[in-house]
């Protein structure tokens, strides 16, 4: 009686898995791929966003407002790339960054983005009026191209 005792004493004290019965052979299945969007935008905008090897200068974010009917809706954020001819002009182009950022801001306040829906918007002519400036900051053919990398929309409570 005394080693029954001691017998189920000592089952009851072991792990539910070691009276479990013993895994089956492991074999591999098929991975099922589930598409997934998100990763798939992740991947283009890191390759959009990684550095060309071309010559160029990323510009800190400007804010542009963002209108509809003439009323101010939101607040646009935008990256912008500046594609430049050669890489001798970067140094210059810093030194001068704040006044050609001041004539960025400057423009898109006065010609605004217009919304087009709660997560889309038109530039209208504000890109050329950007290019203008800057070759007039900066002289003519120094930037080869703007490209705007990415933007967020933050809109006003009553535009959501």
């Amino acid at each position: 009686m005394k080693y029954l005792a001691i017998i189920v004493a000592s089952i009851a004290l072991l792990s539910p898995s070691a009276l479990a019965a013993p895994p089956a052979e492991h074999t591999e299945a098929p991975a099922l791929v589930v598409p997934n969007d998100l990763r798939e935008l992740a991947t283009q905008a890191g390759e959009r966003l990684a550095p060309p090897d071309t010559p160029h200068l990323d510009l800190p974010s400007i804010t542009v407002p963002l209108v509809e009917n003439g009323r101010l809706a939101g607040y646009s954020f935008l990256n912008v790339r500046l594609h430049l001819n050669d890489e001798t002009s970067i140094p210059e182009i810093r030194q001068r960054l704040h006044f050609l950022m001041h004539d960025l801001v400057a423009l898109a306040h006065a010609h605004p983005f217009t919304l087009i829906s709660r997560d889309d918007f038109s530039t209208g002519d504000t890109y050329e009026r950007w290019d203008q400036a800057i070759n007039t900051r900066l002289g003519d053919g120094v930037v080869t191209e703007l490209e705007p990398l990415a933007a967020g929309i933050r809109l006003q409570r009553r535009y959501r």
